[in-house]
């Protein structure tokens, strides 16, 4: 190669690959394909090496862009494998992180270089602060594992934690689109005059014109289409349900009531949630809504004697990389690649739950407390205008930078220069054009649940409802528990995780 050619390349590549080094891995290989193969083991059941295998990972990423999103994964997956010491570890250190990222000064220098390395690569080059569903959800697994810990004290701290989350990831929701449109409209603006000075013309594309596009449109629709209006902005209503089990432990039936109450907004049809609701307003003699006076109570205490099936079904959403066309200025037809939900299939309908009561074979069906596709395709959705459109002027700002690169170097260097330079942008601009697919893998499709007297001679059965009964199992609870939870997680259709919680 001709030596000038290198002397023109030689800043861009070392742009290039600096910014490799500090943004890691899912800047040129997407987070999705990098989780692959161990997906796959998680959810095949091989639950112990996907736990060591996660675990590695997370050391290896530590102090990396993607450290959070692996320490996630590590948390729920050590949870389900019974080291719930080893997940207190990795969800502790995750809630450090986010910590972290909300306290740090928004025009800092670290994170105003993190800015500048998103504007030369993609947003992979800053580091995964999570989706706000899972802020939530970690003080929820962190509960879950104390409940199994048998330390009762320390899980009602994270209920509370669990509790003060949800209400602040709204305002910090509302922040993050504020930020957002004040930072697109700075950029345009800059892009604008820079494309002026280079004899170009407008320079901008409004999502209003983006929108066109089928597969955005795809995207926008199909995510307002999975979501649930009745969640409201980011409720999860698990969280209420979880919040109302913590307060029912503390004989706060009046607390219990507000979340059964909010439960109750969100799954008005729901047998579970209208009995639950009826259930608490009865033993404060709280007013019934007039809907639900003809809804019967349980015939047994909410927090005596009884025992909470939760069932967390199937798998969550996972963000895949897809590209669109788009014409920019200077470079014509543009492919950009950007992250979108690919949903799975419903796994188990419910699960069938027998026991002996009174003397009597009853059984009962587990319902839907919480759907996460609902949850997370509504924040994807309210994040998709500003996510494109800071990808198309992240883009149309390289393509600028590009295009002034190119210029001076045939000016300077004539055609080797010329030449050089193109193979040097052309490089960057393909290594780079990769989709920010992090997010929580581990998480489940949807939450059900099932409430029940704990039974006579102390066994409760549980089957997949159309499964055989090969697959049935039965939890044996100890005489003298007071409030038991069977925890269920269920990977693939003859895979379900059983945990029994006694308190």
């Amino acid at each position: 190669m001709p030596k000038n050619i290198l002397i023109q390349s030689k800043p861009l590549l070392a742009i290039i690959i600096s910014v490799f080094f500090i943004s890691g891995c899912s800047s040129v290989t997407d987070a999705r394909k990098q989780k692959m193969p161990i997906m796959q083991t998680y959810y095949s059941g091989d639950i112990e090496t996907a736990a060591t295998d996660l675990s590695q990972k997370s050391e290896d990423r530590e102090d990396s862009g993607d450290e959070l999103m692996w320490l996630l994964e590590a948390g729920t997956s050590s949870f389900i494998a019974g080291d719930y010491d080893t997940s207190l570890l990795f969800f502790e250190k995750s809630e450090r992180l986010i910590a972290n990222f909300d306290e740090r000064a928004k025009l800092n220098a670290r994170a105003a270089g993190a800015e500048v390395g998103s504007a030369i690569t993609n947003p992979n080059a800053l580091p995964y602060k999570g989706m706000y569903l899972d802020r939530v959800m970690l003080n929820a697994y962190k509960a879950l594992n104390y409940l199994a810990l048998k330390k009762p004290n320390s899980a009602q701290v994270e209920i509370r934690r669990m509790r003060e989350a949800q209400k602040k990831v709204v305002q910090l929701f509302a922040d993050e689109i504020r930020n957002s449109e004040e930072e697109i409209n700075a950029q345009a603006l800059k892009n604008q005059e820079k494309s002026t000075s280079l004899g170009g013309e407008n320079a901008n594309i409004p999502f209003s014109e983006i929108i066109k596009n089928p597969k955005i449109n795809e995207a926008y629709s199909t995510s307002a289409r999975k979501s649930n209006v009745l969640y409201a902005s980011l409720a999860n209503p698990f969280i209420s349900y979880l919040s109302a089990l913590g307060y029912l432990m503390e004989n706060n039936y009046g607390e219990a009531l507000v979340d059964f109450r909010n439960l109750y907004k969100m799954n008005p049809n729901s047998s579970l949630t209208q009995r639950s609701y009826v259930s608490a307003a009865n033993k404060i003699g709280s007013q019934i809504p007039e809907e639900l006076i003809s809804v019967k109570p349980y015939p047994y205490s909410l927090n005596n004697k009884i025992a909470y099936v939760i069932f967390f079904n199937g798998r969550a959403p996972a963000l895949k990389q897809e590209k669109f066309q788009i014409l920019f200025p200077y470079v014509g037809y543009t492919g950009l690649a950007y992250p979108q939900y690919e949903y799975f299939p419903s796994l188990l309908s419910g699960l069938d739950v027998g026991y002996s009561y009174h003397g009597v074979n009853q059984l009962t069906m587990t319902e839907q407390v919480s759907d996460f596709d609902a949850i997370m395709s509504q924040e994807y959705h309210d994040k998709l205008p500003a996510m494109i459109t800071r990808l198309v002027i992240s883009t149309l700002t390289k393509e600028i930078a590009s295009y002034a690169i190119v210029e001076a170097s045939r000016q300077a260097g004539g055609s080797y220069g010329h030449i050089g330079a193109l193979i040097a942008t052309g490089v960057y601009k393909y290594m780079f054009n990769t989709a920010d697919t992090r997010g929580w893998e581990t998480l489940p499709q949807e939450v059900q649940a099932a409430h029940v007297p704990i039974p006579d001679d102390g066994i409760i059965k549980i089957n997949p409802i159309g499964a055989p009964v090969t697959l049935k199992t039965e939890i044996k609870i100890k005489p003298e528990t007071n409030i038991a939870i069977v925890f269920v997680r269920g990977l693939s259709t003859n895979k379900l995780i059983y945990k029994l919680i006694e308190l």
